[in-house]
């Protein structure tokens, strides 16, 4: 049986190439390498969960039939829902209930030809106490478990065809934190808590073998408070108390340096088409772009003296995305507008309002989806139960999806086209 599954493995991984936080508690991210395939005209689907946590719901909203074409009863509300690698696939955290479902879209590819089918609810599930951060890259994805008093931290390493096969990889690490486990190729650099420590500090590289990871290296710069991590082409970057801690890989080999800043940073974001990742502050909210070959950071004005409506007070970024091909960074401020940074030489370009008469609560709900069919992105407003679709380059809306349901978490499903 276990050379099976290490047949398996090596098949679903093989054709990866070694190359390679959203908000401050979940990460949003997601950056992936799609194989070359045919275009489609098709669309793709929206999967949406509602805000009923008495009642909740699974929706399917197709984008090319522009309707509501199937709805699923649950028996836990996601807290957040996002893309799998390849995207055929809708990924739904349960953290408290410690459970990872997983709706098929019913669009992928078979011997080359595009698939629509039925979407459905798979019985197939992952199971670990608090599954928190999600990371995907280069088409891979990880899921880190914060792990509670009777489980340890673990991760789970995948793409669509493991979920397809319900045969994954997972480590189990030796104590809970709150972690995150970033894939890179046949590696994962995950955080790593000793037993005999109470600070998160430690990055450590695992490889994969089958259905298990083997430890490989230790980094050897500490990165005190560790959290939220980010990848580019060669490097991944992790947020630290002093700064950022970035990881150069060639091959086999991980190489880490720290480049000071003096704040804490917690969320990282990245791109395999950029050159730059992205850095924000704890506290102050700060927008750093950080050079990781360089080994250096700078701080980035990406409000422009944008204020609340008491003309005072500076907004603050909510929410924040990548578009699919890495050309904007999207950040939704604290009064429903819209930023939209060109990353080709990093320059606010445009700006859109896109909630009207915003109620802070309920923007806070809201969240920036990237649609891979296209260069535009969704968000969804809680408040008018509709989900809109931005045109980056325009800027405007393209279309506003008006639905019964309260919006609470989505993400968009189907064939890239990329």
């Amino acid at each position: 049986m276990m050379i099976s599954q290490k047949m398996l493995m090596g098949l679903l991984f093989s054709s990866v190439l070694l190359a390679g936080c959203g908000d401050d508690d979940s990460d949003t991210q997601r950056s992936v390498t799609q194989p070359s395939v045919p275009k489609t005209d098709h669309q793709g689907r929206l999967v949406i969960a509602n805000a009923d946590t008495e009642r909740p719901l699974l929706s399917i909203y197709d984008l090319n039939d522009k309707k509501n074409i199937n709805t699923i009863a649950l028996t836990t509300a996601p807290a957040t829902i996002y893309s799998s690698p390849q995207s055929r696939f809708a990924v739904l955290l349960s953290r408290n209930e410690g459970v990872v479902q997983f709706a098929d879209s019913g669009i992928f590819l078979k011997d080359n030809q595009l698939q629509i089918n039925t979407p459905n609810l798979l019985t197939y599930q992952f199971k670990g106490a608090k599954p928190t951060h999600f990371r995907s890259f280069n088409g891979q994805a990880a899921i880190f478990y914060d792990g509670n008093d009777t489980e340890t931290s673990k991760f789970d390493y995948f793409n669509d065809l493991a979920i397809e096969k319900q045969s994954i990889a997972t480590q189990q690490l030796p104590v809970k934190h709150h972690g995150v486990a970033e894939p890179r190729g046949n590696y994962v650099l995950s955080t790593y808590l000793p037993k005999d420590s109470n600070l998160l500090s430690m990055v450590k590289s695992y490889e994969l073998h089958g259905d298990h990871f083997h430890e490989e290296q230790t980094l050897l710069n500490p990165c005190d408070k560790l959290h939220g991590a980010g990848s580019i082409a060669n490097y991944t970057a992790f947020g630290c108390l002093d700064g950022v801690l970035v990881v150069e890989q060639k091959g086999n080999t991980f190489t880490d340096k720290k480049i000071p800043i003096d704040q804490r940073i917690t969320t990282i974001v990245g791109h395999e088409k950029l050159n730059q990742l992205v850095g924000f502050a704890t506290g102050t909210g700060d927008m750093f772009i950080i050079d990781p070959k360089n080994l250096n950071a700078m701080n980035f004005d990406w409000a422009k003296g944008a204020t609340q409506s008491d003309g005072v007070t500076p907004v603050k970024r909510l929410q924040h995305v990548m578009n699919a091909v890495g050309k904007y960074f999207v950040i939704l401020d604290s009064v429903g507008t819209l930023h939209i940074i060109d990353t080709t030489h990093w320059s606010v370009v445009g700006k859109l309002n896109v909630i009207e008469n915003p109620v802070a609560t309920e923007l806070a709900k809201s969240r920036l989806v990237v649609n891979a069919a296209s260069e535009s992105i969704f968000i969804n407003d809680t408040k008018a139960k509709k989900i809109l679709e931005i045109d980056l380059k325009t800027p405007k809306i393209v279309q506003s999806i008006q639905l019964t349901d309260v919006p609470n978490a989505f993400t968009w499903v189907g064939n890239p086209s990329r």
